[in-house]
């Protein structure tokens, strides 16, 4: 069972005790402060409760991928639409996990995300020429939404 307080030890490279004892926050000046305001930091960087920092987070993860599909000769903005969805929910979805009442604060923090990604199908299949890496998937979207229309 742990105490208030628990001491621990750690051996640390000269770089990351460097950047340990660079910490200017709080007026941190002893180590154990300084190992304080680092955990402090940590849990702030991952904390759910504020959309900007979860959309960041979630932003950070899919940068990769969009930077890839940016570098390569066809662009595609049903995927530029789709890696935009996909950051914007999962910051939704973290900024509100600890809502009393999930679904409506989910549904309101998500429908920009899912209203701009449904305007960027929409002009897919308006487009007479939509930038898409394949032909075929504009022709698909085009046949999905009029075959919605129909119904």
């Amino acid at each position: 069972m742990l105490n208030k307080s628990q001491s621990i030890s750690a051996r640390l490279s000269a770089e990351d005790y460097a950047y340990l004892m660079s910490i200017d926050r709080n007026g941190a000046v002893t180590q154990s402060e300084k190992v304080r305001e680092l955990i402090a930091m940590a849990r702030e960087s991952v904390g759910m409760q504020s959309f900007a920092r979860a959309y960041i987070t979630s932003a950070e993860a899919v940068l990769p991928i969009k930077a890839r599909c940016a570098d390569e000769h066809k662009r595609s903005l049903p995927v530029e639409a789709l890696l935009e969805l996909l950051a914007e929910s999962a910051a939704g979805v973290q900024a509100c996990v600890d809502e009393e009442e999930l679904t409506p604060a989910l549904e309101r923090k998500t429908l920009p995300a899912i209203e701009a990604f449904l305007e960027k199908i929409l002009l897919v299949a308006a487009q007479e020429n939509p930038r898409v890496a394949n032909p075929d998937s504009a022709l698909r979207i085009k046949k999905q939404i009029d075959n919605l229309l129909e119904k």
